[in-house]
């Protein structure tokens, strides 16, 4: 077990606390600059088969990026991915387009659970492969808290056999499911202007819906993995510019 008890960001301020890291996972800070952001790599997902376990407190104030190093890498035929994070008030973290590649006789587990503290916020996209794939399980947890109200349980289930997203409805003949949580209790925009960066092109499909208010998770299918990117992309550039705006005065 690895723990680093705090990691540094701008200006030397601590930004990550209670940091412990199965092996061969960890968050190390990333060379990138942003105006609000401070950017963290997380690497080591696709190294092993053994389960990993993550758990870290983004401390108040902080904005937090973390972009996965291993994009385009299919996944281990056996993994185990437990992530655990609590996010202190005033404070956002945003994990940047993750990308899951289920291999031939693959079986991926996973249990994202967070906990955002009074106007903490949270951004969560993830785009799953199912394409070239004859034989897989997938199933992906995603549990949402503020304190001590439950915001979100939503457990989604891909089988090569049955092709079957739980709770959602049918995948059909779609290769690419992908989906974006964006937790917070005022978002700093119109649900409209994210809607109107939805398309409907032929073989895609988007949708939003909104949680109680507090939020917002928009899910894909689709056949075009380049426009999927691209709307995303598009989306999240938006979160972006509006997070910006809110915490550029912030250290």
């Amino acid at each position: 077990m690895e723990s680093n008890k705090q990691l540094q960001a701008r200006f030397q301020k601590v930004n990550l606390l209670d940091y412990k890291g199965d092996q061969p996972l960890k968050i190390a800070k990333a060379d990138q600059s942003h105006r609000v952001f401070t950017t963290y790599n997380i690497d080591g997902l696709n190294q092993t088969e053994d389960p990993i376990s993550i758990d870290f407190t983004v401390k108040k104030a902080s904005n937090i990026k973390l972009l996965d190093k291993e994009k385009d890498q299919p996944a281990q035929h056996k993994r185990s991915l437990q992530f655990n994070c609590n996010i202190e008030e005033e404070a956002l973290l945003f994990f940047d387009k993750r990308e899951i590649i289920p291999s031939d006789n693959s079986n991926i587990n996973q249990h994202i659970k967070v906990n955002v503290t009074e106007d903490a916020e949270f951004i969560w996209s993830e785009i799953v492969h199912l394409d070239e794939v004859s034989d897989y399980h997938y199933y992906s947890l995603m549990e949402i808290w503020a304190e001590e109200q439950c915001l979100a349980y939503d457990p989604v289930q891909f089988d090569g056999s049955e092709e079957m997203l739980a709770h959602h409805g049918m995948t059909e003949s779609y290769p690419y499911v992908a989906s974006i949580w964006y937790i917070s209790p005022d978002p700093p925009f119109d649900e409209w202007d994210v809607q109107q960066r939805l398309s409907q092109a032929k073989n895609h499909r988007a949708g939003m819906t909104d949680i109680d208010g507090k939020g917002i998770l928009i899910r894909w299918l689709s056949t075009d993995l380049t426009l999927l990117k691209q709307e995303m992309d598009d989306v999240l550039a938006f979160f972006d510019e509006k997070i910006t705006e809110l915490r550029k005065w912030r250290v």
